[in-house]
């Protein structure tokens, strides 16, 4: 009867707080085993978890820059 219901803002996030850190760990492991073998198993400790942590901050980057770019 004249009321309409409320237009519900679009969900800006791509993937979220937990599904970026899923990823990321997957990276990182995925990195470690792969690379871990070759390089010796500090290193590729090492370069799989700043990976891992690049990976992370890269998507929350994409997601704020959806969201600045929407508005």
């Amino acid at each position: 009867m004249g009321v309409e219901p409320e237009k519900q803002p679009p969900h800006d996030d791509l993937l979220g707080f937990r599904n970026r850190l899923i990823v990321g760990v997957v990276f990182a492991g995925l990195y470690i085993v792969t690379f871990g073998p070759r390089t010796g198993w500090l290193a590729g400790v090492v370069s799989g978890i700043l990976g891992g942590a690049v990976v992370f901050l890269l998507l929350k980057e994409v997601d704020e820059r959806r969201k600045r770019r929407r508005r």
